[in-house]
């Protein structure tokens, strides 16, 4: 007859492979359209099947190590909240009014992504925020949004996360109607392969400091109607145009590595009659003539503003990006 103690061995190692089993087959939690009216905290799995609005009295904790998947919506189809398209994304969204913390570990990141078998930049919409404040995004991987970070007239810190395949990384704008004036520092994040990297716009001010933002299709940075813009320490190489400048007064461009951009490393759009200051920067060369080749200002558009480069860099800036 089999012992006690050796029974008591075996079924303890029975409940430990079925422990082991049934997590390896945990449930994904589906989030259909919806209103988070509570603090809720999200681990695991999540798929995401519709707009989700966090409500201004509720908190959303996402865990480290969790992946939130979002389902390709019908584009302003039934499983959207909202169709005002000025101010929300025509596929699935979390909408913050409340307060969102999604902060991950270097060894958990928190992954936002689609759940497309072949995911594309524009699965999904956007982390929405709108007059939201205290949030905090920090050691997330987001990938194929439309926007995967969108600030309407809020506040939150973007910080050690990578952005790849989005439509745009980030955005901002302030509103009208909201009285919270949008405040985003976007530090120490990777942002690649994106369309579009980083905006800032609408009269925000963002602090973009220690990036590392590069081979995005159309452009690095763009700061745009009034956003003023802190852009310092960051490597902005092989965008196709590093920053670009649109009808803005306030922009501070120093202590960063412009090089290597395809079309320009700096560039100021039709509208952008004021003259913005880029001292104190490394272009790539000392040559100046090699430096303004990759300028578009006054000097080749009589409306456009002037771009001051003057007391560039003779070296790359150490510290840099992701240091």
């Amino acid at each position: 007859m089999m012992s006690k103690k050796i029974m008591l061995s075996l079924l303890a190692g029975l409940a430990a492979t079925l422990l082991t089993l049934q997590s390896g087959f945990a449930k994904e939690l589906v989030v259909e359209k919806g209103v988070i009216d509570k603090d809720t905290t999200w681990s695991g799995d999540i798929l995401v099947k519709g707009d989700v609005e966090v409500a201004k009295e509720a908190t959303l904790i996402i865990m480290p190590g969790t992946t939130v998947r979002f389902a390709k919506i019908e584009a302003f189809g039934p499983d959207k909240r909202y169709t005002d398209k000025d101010n929300h994304f025509s596929r699935a969204e979390i909408f913050v009014l409340g307060k969102l913390y999604a902060q991950g570990t270097k060894e958990k990141k928190i992954v936002f992504t689609s759940a497309e078998e072949k995911p594309a930049p524009g699965d999904w919409g956007a982390i929405n925020f709108n007059g939201s404040i205290d949030n905090l995004i920090e050691y997330c991987e987001l990938m194929y949004a439309q926007t995967a970070v969108h600030c309407h007239s809020s506040q939150i810190v973007v910080v050690n996360n990578t952005f790849k395949h989005n439509g745009t990384a980030i955005g901002s704008k302030n509103l009208p109607d909201v009285p919270v004036r949008c405040s985003m520092p976007v530090l120490y994040n990777l942002v690649t392969e994106n369309g579009g990297g980083i905006i800032v716009g609408g009269g925000t001010a963002s602090p973009v400091a220690h990036n590392e933002i590069s081979g995005n299709e159309f452009f690095g940075v763009y700061v745009k109607k009034g956003g003023r813009a802190a852009i310092r320490f960051n490597n902005i190489n092989k965008n196709g145009k590093g920053v670009i400048f649109y009808a803005t007064k306030e922009a501070m461009l120093q202590d960063n590595n412009i090089a290597d951009n395809e079309n320009y490393n700096i560039s100021m759009l039709e509208g952008q009659a004021d003259d913005i200051v880029a001292r104190n920067n490394w272009w790539g060369t000392t040559d100046e003539k090699k430096i303004m080749e990759k300028v578009m200002d006054k000097g080749r558009e009589e409306t456009l503003g002037k771009v001051d480069l003057t007391d560039f860099y003779a070296a790359p800036v150490s510290g840099a990006g992701l240091h």
